[in-house]
C-alpha cells in the first residue's frame, strides 16, 4: 500500500493532481475538493493516499490529512457506497461536520449533501454511528432547533452547522447553544 506521498504539484486539472517525488516517478492523485485547493501547482505538498484496486482500475486517493483519509476509508466501508461517493461527500462537507452528523444520527443533513439519498444517509448512519458516537451531539433536539434558529436568522447553513458544532456542550439548553453560536459566529 502506498500509505503517503511526498513531492512537487506538476498540475493540477480539477481534483487530480499530477505529484512527481523526488526520484521522479509521477503519480496521479485524486483528492477532494478541499485537498486540492489548498495545494498549489509547482507547490510541494504530502498527501495521505490510499490506494483503491477495483474491476474499473487502480486509483490513488490523496487527502491533506490523517483524519480526511481515516474517514474516506470508513465512508468506503459502507455498504453500496464506493470510493467516489466517499470521495464526493468528505469534499461537500469539513470532516469534523461529518463525524458529527454521522454520531448524531443526523439522516436529515446527510442527505442534503449532493448526491445523497435519504436511504444512503440511513445507511452511512446505521453501518457507522457506533464508530463514531463519542464524536457528536447527544440531544439532536436542541441541535436542530439551534440550527433552525440560526438558518431563519439568515446565517448559511453550512456557517450555521460548524458554530453549533463548535460551541455545543453537554447539557446546554438551546437558548444557551443559540446564545454561544451567535457569540462564535460575529467573531468570524
Amino acid at each position: 500500500m502506498i500509505a503517503g506521498i511526498s513531492g512537487r504539484v506538476l498540475k493540477k486539472s480539477g481534483n487530480v493532481l499530477l505529484v512527481e517525488t523526488k526520484s521522479g516517478v509521477v503519480f496521479e492523485i485524486v483528492c477532494d475538493v478541499q485537498t486540492s485547493e489548498e495545494v498549489e501547482e509547482g507547490g510541494e505538498c504530502f498527501l495521505h493516499t490510499f490506494l483503491s484496486v477495483s474491476q474499473d482500475g487502480i486509483t490513488l486517493y490523496g487527502f491533506s490529512n490523517e483524519r480526511k483519509k481515516e474517514l474516506f476509508l470508513s465512508l468506503t466501508k459502507v455498504s453500496r457506497l464506493g470510493p467516489k461517493t466517499a470521495l464526493k461527500i468528505i469534499s461537500n462537507e469539513d470532516a469534523e461536520t461529518l463525524v458529527t452528523m454521522i454520531a448524531s444520527q443526523d439522516v436529515e443533513g446527510l442527505s442534503k449533501l449532493p448526491g445523497i439519498s435519504k436511504k444512503t444517509a440511513e445507511r452511512i448512519v446505521m453501518e457507522l454511528k457506533d464508530e463514531f458516537e463519542s464524536a457528536g451531539i447527544k440531544d439532536m433536539r436542541i441541535y436542530h432547533e439551534s440550527l433552525e434558529a440560526l438558518i431563519s436568522l439568515g446565517y448559511p447553513e453550512k456557517q450555521a452547522r460548524e458554530a453549533v458544532k463548535h460551541v455545543y456542550r453537554e447539557g446546554m439548553k438551546t437558548s444557551e447553544l443559540i446564545k454561544e453560536a451567535l457569540k462564535f459566529l460575529s467573531q468570524r
